[in-house]
């Protein structure tokens, strides 16, 4: 009887134990999974912030070169040039 008694006592403190340091792991895993998605906030904002300037350049460039290519045409089909300043023109 006392021997069964022993290894009760045994296995319910190893339980114990076991229980304990695996609510600490989780503890500490759930801290680290909670300073992971800080760190993954963080970065998404910086990400979404550079995408922003990204897309803003894209479009002044595009805007750029249409305006480029609107007066090359100009020039080549149109034969559209600028007009020339005064000081050169002679009557």
């Amino acid at each position: 009887m006392l021997a069964i008694f022993k290894k009760t006592i045994i296995i319910n403190s190893l339980l114990i134990l076991l229980i304990i340091s695996l609510s600490i792991m989780s503890i500490h895993w759930h801290h680290q999974m909670y300073l992971l998605y800080k760190k993954e906030k963080v970065f998404q904002e910086q990400y979404e912030h550079t995408n922003a300037i990204n897309r803003q350049l894209l479009m002044e460039y595009s805007e750029l070169q249409s305006g480029v290519s609107i007066f090359r045409i100009s020039q080549e089909k149109l034969l559209m040039f600028p007009p020339i300043k005064a000081k050169d023109v002679s009557i």
